[in-house]
């Protein structure tokens, strides 16, 4: 039976390797770094533009699909690299598949950012 000192340190590491690992994907993937950016852009565009609560959630929302789905497409990729290293047609396909999931993400932010604006401009 863990104590829960135990139980405190094992989740602290857990979030400190979860941290790192945002820092990594900043630091080493580009394509993370762009979408961090544009999620930064988008942050700053509906301040100032001044939208309600529940447009702020369906933002903050499409954010983090987008991220999330950012994050998980390039862990895909790293583990299909590391484990063949010569071309593969399957590897492309799983490689595609996980791209394909950030382009929905990106099309539903792009969605959700369109009616928010459209709403505030017409």
């Amino acid at each position: 039976m863990h104590s829960i000192l135990d139980v405190l340190k094992r989740t602290i590491y857990k979030f400190r390797c979860a941290f790192q690992g945002f820092y990594a994907g900043i630091r080493y993937d580009r394509s993370i770094l762009i979408q961090v950016i544009f999620a930064l852009i988008s942050i700053i565009l509906f301040s100032f533009i001044g939208i309600s609560v529940i447009e702020w959630l369906f933002i903050i929302s499409a954010i983090f699909i987008v991220l999330i789905a950012e994050f998980l497409n390039s862990a895909i990729e790293d583990i299909c690299d590391l484990l063949i290293k010569k071309y593969d047609l399957h590897v492309k396909e799983i490689k595609d598949i996980a791209a394909a999931a950030v382009l929905l993400a990106a099309l539903y932010a792009v969605v959700v950012g369109v009616v928010i604006l459209g709403g505030k401009i017409l």
